[in-house]
């Protein structure tokens, strides 16, 4: 819980600057996968599982239309200026749905729902105004810049649009066709100003920004002291598993450098608790990410170090903390290129004149996003039995 708001700050970045969906028929949707870029697919469904997010409470008026349901706007109404350019409802609202998309995705690991969040409902209406300015300056830094997209990227865009079932998606977003070709224009006009203003860091420059993100890559063995539920065991079957970390420590402290890896991966398959199949080769991550005791003992190792026996709230673990692959390393110059980009974006954001239309001062996003799920789940519901012969 403690990274939401970093989640809603990622939302800008081009690692995860829009997570939106693809889909054919929205009575058959039921999710897909994040984008890793700005996406140029427009969704019929609010979220990935819209159910619980929608209120049973709420009963959605079909007879009006999705914006004006959720928000009491028209489409054409006005959200902000930015640099004296008008931002229509339609693209504020689809931009603010992918925000809070993406949060209750998040939360939905914890088993709960934007709704029972609602301290966060002023940060996430922030955070899809700041999302609407900055692909709205993308556009305009990319007319002052001569960068704007290509002849080759406007065709996969055409290609793209002709591909999309917009026809279906219309009647849930009440987007206007100067809308959807902007959301459809997100990723080159994101891309191409990123390659004017950023440049893929020389091998210096990678090795002081994998420093400072402190990035490192490690494999581990865990022997669990708490159950599925995180309530610790009984003592003695705790003082058993501290007894198998040490005689698992000295087997691995008695092999010699050349062989520790192969020995570590032995152990690590026969005896760790924490699904080693899954992560054969480790965990590569950054400071803030994994638990304070496992991030202290991993960055205090150097390279081909083990640990001792390093005690966590999961558990006991042992360490060896190995040397970044060259995949994990074209990831960070790509994000060494994203970072550089976020940090001009937030110049560019602080710089610029934006007014802000009075309807937003009464805005709750979180009860916008519950109403429009609750009317896409019903219109959903109503496609569906149109489809099977039932009555609409």
């Amino acid at each position: 819980m403690k990274h939401w708001k970093r989640l809603l700050a990622l939302l800008l970045s081009g690692a995860m600057a829009l997570s939106l969906f693809a889909c054919n028929t929205t009575a058959k949707t039921t999710g897909g996968d994040p984008s890793a870029s700005p996406s140029a697919a427009v969704s019929a469904d609010p979220s990935a599982d819209p159910s619980p997010s929608a209120s049973p409470e709420i009963v959605a008026d079909l007879t009006q239309p999705p914006l004006m349901f959720a928000a009491g706007v028209n489409p054409e109404d006005v959200m902000l200026t930015v640099n004296g350019e008008d931002v229509p409802a339609d693209r504020f609202f689809y931009l603010l749905g992918q925000a809070c998309m993406s949060t209750q995705q998040y939360f939905s690991y914890f088993g709960l729902n934007l709704a029972d969040m609602p301290d966060a409902a002023g940060e996430l209406l922030e955070q899809g105004v700041r999302l609407t300015i900055y692909h709205t300056l993308m556009r305009q830094k990319a007319a002052e810049l001569g960068c704007l997209p290509t002849d080759a990227q406007m065709e996969e865009v055409r290609q793209a649009m002709e591909q999309a079932d917009l026809d279906t998606a219309a009647p849930y977003w009440d987007l206007s066709d100067d809308s959807v070709r902007f959301i459809f224009e997100l990723t080159p006009y994101y891309d191409n100003v990123k390659d004017a203003v950023t440049h893929e860091p020389d091998e210096q420059e990678l090795s002081e920004y994998l420093a400072a993100q402190k990035v490192y890559r490690v494999k581990h063995i865990l022997l669990k002291t708490v159950d599925d539920s995180r309530q610790p065991l009984a003592d003695d079957v705790i003082a058993q598993k501290r007894a198998q970390a040490e005689d698992l420590l000295s087997q691995l402290q008695g092999v010699g450098a050349d062989g520790l890896e192969a020995k570590f991966d032995e152990l690590m398959m026969a005896h760790s608790e924490d699904n080693p199949q899954n992560n054969p080769d480790g965990y590569t991550t950054s400071s803030g990410q994994m638990v304070a005791e496992f991030e202290a003992a991993s960055l205090s190792l150097e390279e081909g170090g083990l640990s001792g026996i390093v005690e966590t709230e999961f558990g006991y673990h042992i360490i060896l903390r190995l040397p970044l692959t060259d995949e994990a390393k074209d990831q960070y110059r790509e994000q060494f290129q994203v970072d550089a980009m976020e940090d001009l974006a937030a110049q560019w954001i602080e710089e610029a004149q934006v007014t802000r239309a009075a309807a937003l001062d009464s805005l709750n996003a979180i009860d916008f996003y519950v109403r429009l799920s609750a009317y896409h789940q019903a219109l959903a519901e109503k496609d569906g039995s149109a489809e099977s012969g039932g009555v609409g």
